[in-house]
């Protein structure tokens, strides 16, 4: 896979700042169940974009892979996630608690278009993939 420039990152990192803000109206409190990354006990799966998955391999936490071929986050650790400030677009947007879904997802929506504006500015080849899926390793930086 081709280098992913730095800006890039510092991009996204923006974009999620930015996001942070956008989504406040619309959180719900988080009790820290973590059944949320267990994607197939809790009906959903998380899809990350390339950026998005080469940020979640710069968090410094190797990848479980019997939790993903579990189909539960590669990145979660007992209840929390071992990523937080890496983690993708997905989990920011995300709430077990279903209030506020229809905003939360026009808002995911909108925030994904710009992560993939952003791959494009960089020239980063975007797939969008199923996390359980992916090869952190070959993202992780040198």
């Amino acid at each position: 896979m081709a280098s992913i420039p730095e800006q890039a990152f510092v991009e996204l990192q923006a974009l999620y700042a930015r996001l942070a803000d956008v989504i406040k109206p619309f959180e719900r409190n988080c009790d820290a169940r973590g059944i949320c990354c267990h994607f197939a006990a809790h009906g959903h799966m998380l899809f990350v974009t390339t950026l998005e998955a080469a940020e979640m391999a710069r968090g410094g936490l190797a990848p479980d892979a019997a939790q993903a071929r579990e189909v539960i986050c590669p990145f979660q650790r007992g209840k929390l996630c071992g990523i937080r400030e890496h983690r993708a677009l997905g989990c920011r947007t995300y709430s077990c608690d279903s209030t506020y879904n229809e905003e939360r997802n026009e808002i995911h929506e909108q925030f994904l278009k710009d992560i993939r504006a952003i791959e494009s500015r960089h020239g980063i080849d975007s797939l969008y993939q199923r996390v359980t899926q992916i090869n952190f390793e070959e993202l992780r930086p040198q």
